[in-house]
């Protein structure tokens, strides 16, 4: 092989190794021999000269080839034919276009044929050295089996829960939706199930955790067993499963759910730490009669369960409006007691999601989002009680404690930024709001790298009282954000009298904005808006690559999204998680 041809490689070997670190798999998603294949593969890569008046390759490194083309040394694929015959489905045109000298260079993937695996990812890269007779195209090929591998986990986890495989609670709503138009347009009836497992407690406290997943994957898959080819099935919290019925009537809904119960107390759970005797409560809406939104649904199938729990293990309830009323007041008694628990006993945490201004940058920015632990160490998902805490008047002392959490990682961590976000609640309610601002003031050295954020639509619902707000935390040296814009309607009169800072486009308009050409035109027009009166712009939800290079074009300052990194209550920087306590300070009256 020609000396600049080796010194070619050499570099791209350097510059191309894979990295080492690889997000865990789901659980049951992806098997153990692709997960060693993909270790065995990991950084991965070669190099062939393809010489166009012979039609021949030559391989940089024939083993690596082999290990590539998942073939014995001696199969090495010797032409641009044979090697051809090995991708899966159509060449690529750009590769095809550069093979017969119609370009100077080209770069793609695609999936090569093997025997020991249904596919495997790579990378190609080439373009043409030399002239004349000594011309040669000269590729670069490297497994990317493993980052494909990555991509398709967090794709499948966008839709479906780890533990069992069903449907998450996000997507089971959306098909929900989908459902529910359905029964509408075609004039039929189904119903919304909501299956409880009874006393997973006393499984975690008796058997440990692990046993109590595996009641809870069992559990879901026995109820799986049994539905219809139409109906779904989510796992939509820990011990809770909602379940879709595409067609029933009220005489039908009585057997299904019997059946459901009794599916599950068949036989008992084999797990490491004994038998366990599982059995459900169910609470059922029958749709569209009852509940002719997903948000409708949901909550009153809890409203149904929460009666079922009441008469005892292994029961089901039909919702009523009498059972509405009762159970709201009882889930409002039992939250409001866990909020105030969680405060009391320290375990209102901070998770925080790096926000970068490009891909390869070390993140110094993040937003904090509020996090609680229940009693049994497991986390309570926001959405069950940040509504909650709005509905009881607690949400203040949410927001408070958000604040106490941020400034004392703040006092720890040096040159880092952080978002924290404030309820309108709060915002409007007078003493509160200079409690707030009171905590700020007394930490005013820490309040320059805090941006406090309000949603877009609060906002409009009371702008007296953010105009006033934000005029006295901007005093302090705080920035202050507008959330999830995009989503109302405020006037650039409101704006402008905000002086706000930063624009955070909402998820909706982002996530799949390389492929939408509507959102794209959208988002140009936020960022004009947003340039003119010379504030910094973040989107958010940004989940691939493509999307995050078609933003940074057209001109967003910043980055927010899984792409860039989950949220983490113990990220690598701060391992301990926010401090409860704030770190002891000199006291100036010293100094």
């Amino acid at each position: 092989m020609a000396d600049n041809a080796k010194a070619f490689f050499h570099a791209k070997t350097e510059a191309g190794k894979a990295p080492e670190a690889s997000e865990p798999q789901a659980r049951g998603h992806f098997s153990v021999a692709s997960q060693e294949n993909d270790a065995a593969d990991r950084g991965l890569q070669t190099m062939f000269e393809f010489d166009p008046e012979t039609d021949s390759l030559k391989w940089s490194d024939q083993d690596a080839a082999a290990r590539i083309l998942g073939v014995d040394a001696e199969g090495v694929a010797a032409t641009r034919e044979a090697f051809s015959a090995c991708i899966k489905g159509a060449e690529d045109e750009a590769r095809a276009a550069a093979f017969v000298g119609e370009r100077p260079s080209y770069s793609c993937e695609y999936q090569l044929k093997r025997t020991d695996s249904e596919g495997h990812w790579v990378e190609e890269r080439g373009g043409w050295i030399g002239s004349g007779a000594s011309r040669r195209l000269i590729s670069v090929i490297r497994s990317i089996e493993n980052r494909k591998r990555r991509e398709e986990q967090l794709s499948w986890l966008a839709v479906n829960d780890e533990l069992t495989g069903h449907l998450n609670r996000t997507h089971l709503r959306k098909v929900l939706e989908t459902s529910l138009a359905g029964m509408i347009a075609e004039n039929r009836s189904g119903a919304y199930l909501l299956a409880g497992i009874d006393d997973v407690g006393a499984v975690n406290a008796d058997f440990g955790f692990d046993a109590a997943d595996k009641v809870i994957a069992e559990v879901g898959a026995r109820l799986s067993s049994v539905l219809g080819p139409e109906d779904r099935i989510g796992r939509v919290a820990g011990t809770k499963f909602g379940i879709i019925i595409s067609e029933t009537d009220p005489d039908q809904l009585r057997q299904i759910c019997v059946r459901l119960m009794n599916v599950v107390r068949e036989s008992v759970i084999e797990t490491k730490g004994g038998a366990v005797a599982a059995s459900i409560c169910l609470g059922a809406v029958t749709l569209p009669d009852q509940a002719d939104s997903s948000n409708a649904a949901m909550t009153r199938a809890e409203a149904a369960l929460d009666a079922a729990k009441r008469i005892g293990k292994s029961s089901w309830s039909a919702f009523t409006d009498k059972t509405d009323a009762v159970s709201m007041r009882r889930r409002n008694t039992h939250m409001s007691d866990v909020i105030l628990t969680a405060l009391n006993e320290r375990r209102v945490r901070l998770a925080f999601q790096p926000i970068v201004s490009d891909l390869d940058e070390t993140p110094k920015k993040f937003e904090c989002l509020i996090r609680m632990r229940g009693e049994d160490g497991q986390n309570i998902p926001a959405p069950e009680f940040i509504p909650a805490a709005e509905r009881l008047g607690l949400v203040h002392l949410l927001d408070r404690r958000v604040l106490e959490l941020a400034l004392n990682t703040l006092a720890v961590i040096p040159n880092i930024h952080l978002n924290v976000n404030i309820s309108m609640e709060t915002v409007k309610d007078f003493v509160w709001a200079e409690g707030y601002i009171a905590l700020l003031r007394n930490h005013q050295d820490l309040a320059r790298r805090i941006t406090v954020e309000l949603t877009e639509t609060q906002v409009i619902d009371s702008i007296d009282a953010s105009i006033e707000f934000v005029s006295e935390i901007k005093r302090l040296g705080c920035c202050f954000g507008i959330d999830d814009f995009g989503a109302g309607y405020t006037s650039f009169r409101n704006l402008k009298a905000m002086d706000i800072d930063i624009l955070k486009i909402d998820g909706s308009f982002v996530t799949g904005v390389s492929s939408s050409r509507e959102n794209q035109l959208f988002v140009r027009t936020l960022l004009d808006l947003a340039r003119n009166f010379g504030m910094q712009t973040v989107a958010e939800w940004v989940d691939n690559e493509a999307d995050a290079m078609l933003l940074k074009g057209l001109g967003v300052d910043f980055l927010q999204g899984f792409l860039i990194g989950k949220p983490e209550t113990n990220p690598d920087w701060l391992p301990d998680g926010a401090p409860n306590e704030a770190p002891q300070r000199p006291d100036r009256r010293q100094s």
